[in-house]
């Protein structure tokens, strides 16, 4: 993915590298208590930005480069114990917004707003003694989904544990195939202390201890008013995790969230989905020329490509790319089924043994069971035009969906394993 984003340089200006002396010389030379660093962090929690910024305890002076073009703003404005208002401009001095935050001589927290103030994003950087000694963190680390397996009390036990935001989810699997799913609030602390509410489970008594630091195992624990036991521990085997690529100018932000599981066959067949949307995209950005940017087009065009995972279990990989942009009112859904034993992309025939015409069966299966659907008649009657041709795996079945409309969203048929298992090969029965 890291490749795509090379191409980006290839639609910039170049420009010059600025360092200290340059924030040094917006002050009168006879300004005193003048403190001058460099920071690094993030523009929006994605946006990788280089920052020289100079203060007097009164004004504040400086410059902020994003890393992915290169493209370089200036600031100006008050400190006022530590909170700064400060005005942003472009290289031709034009007002193109605020930059507003606390900032205590090593951080600088805060946020960016546009000049109309309709657009707010998150600003946080950090000390650093030189821009090349920080590197932004791709991964996104309150987003992940971990297979574990080990004992409890001597018997076999292998669950699913994931984390979106401060959300953590748990699939369990018995001794007989069945899968029961809940999740819970965490506090977002760096050690979890987890319990999930099952019935007649080995786990209904116990808690999860996680180091979120360091996903490769986890403790299984008795806790009590007297502390906690580790019962046993349990090691990861499979993994996926989410990385996030960006880009941003002027007026353009892009991103792409990306699942990983350490496969270089998945990963790099990941890779080759987004390739063309973002290459189309980079050349319409190129399109527009330096002196077609207005002060009121900081940031007015984004574009998001990003994966929704419906199923990991190790063995099978599913979900649904999708990726919009600001200047396309379509958003383009792509489904898919990864087997990442074999390391290739299959289709949903290969599931099922060669006797099974699953297209056929669906073909039919499947406008019945959206005449029973229980919608308002605008949608009913907007579902029934559909196709219902986007498929991927799900927990809990087969998922037949719609494209996405800007009016009625996305609808989907879900086909229960168990209703067709008997047609499903060995290897990827799901119950």
């Amino acid at each position: 993915m890291l490749a795509i984003f090379q191409l980006c340089p290839s639609m910039l200006i170049s420009q010059r590298s600025y360092t200290k002396d340059d924030v040094r010389d917006m002050f009168p030379s006879n300004t005193k208590n003048l403190w001058i660093n460099y920071l690094s962090g993030t523009f929006d929690n994605k946006h990788a930005t280089d920052m020289i910024i100079g203060t007097d305890g009164h004004t504040c002076k400086g410059l902020y480069t994003l890393r992915s073009s290169n493209t370089t703003f200036f600031f100006d404005g008050e400190d006022k114990g530590k909170q700064l208002k400060l005005a942003e401009m472009n290289g031709d001095s034009r007002f193109t917004g605020f930059l507003n935050g606390n900032y205590d001589g090593e951080v600088f927290d805060g946020s960016w707003m546009d000049k109309d103030k309709n657009i707010t994003l998150p600003v946080h950087l950090s000390f650093v003694n030189a821009f090349e000694n920080f590197t932004p963190n791709k991964k996104l680390i309150f987003q992940w989904n971990r297979i574990f397996s080990g004992e409890i009390e001597g018997q076999p036990i292998r669950f699913q544990l994931t984390r979106n935001q401060n959300i953590y989810g748990i699939i369990l699997t018995d001794d007989k195939g069945t899968r029961n799913r809940v999740s819970t609030q965490g506090k977002g602390s760096r050690v979890e202390m987890i319990k999930f509410e099952f019935e007649n489970s080995i786990l209904s008594d116990k808690w999860i201890m996680l180091d979120t630091s360091n996903l490769e195992k986890l403790d299984i624990i008795y806790a009590n008013e007297n502390g906690y036991e580790v019962v046993s521990s349990f090691q990861s085997e499979k993994r996926l995790d989410y990385q996030i690529y960006e880009y941003a100018d002027f007026h353009s932000r892009l991103e792409c969230i990306s699942p990983t599981t350490g496969s270089k066959r998945f990963d790099t067949w990941m890779t080759s989905v987004f390739k063309k949307w973002l290459d189309d995209n980079l050349k319409e950005l190129k399109s527009i020329g330096r002196d077609a940017y207005g002060t009121t087009d900081r940031w007015i065009q984004c574009a998001h490509g990003w994966v929704e995972v419906s199923l990991f279990d190790g063995i099978l990989i599913s979900g649904t790319v999708y990726m919009q942009t600001s200047w396309n009112n379509e958003t383009a859904k792509i489904p898919f089924i990864y087997d990442l034993r074999y390391g290739r992309e299959i289709n949903l025939q290969d599931i099922f043994d060669n006797k099974f015409d699953s297209k056929e069966y669906f073909r039919i299966l499947i406008p019945d069971l959206i005449k029973a659907k229980v919608w308002s008649p605008a949608i009913k009657s907007w579902a029934e035009t559909q196709s219902f041709n986007h498929i991927s795996l799900r927990e809990e079945g087969i998922g037949f969906s719609t494209p996405y409309s800007t009016i009625y969203g996305e609808k989907e048929i879900v086909i229960p394993y168990n209703t067709i298992e008997q047609n499903l090969k060995p290897r990827y029965i799901l119950k």
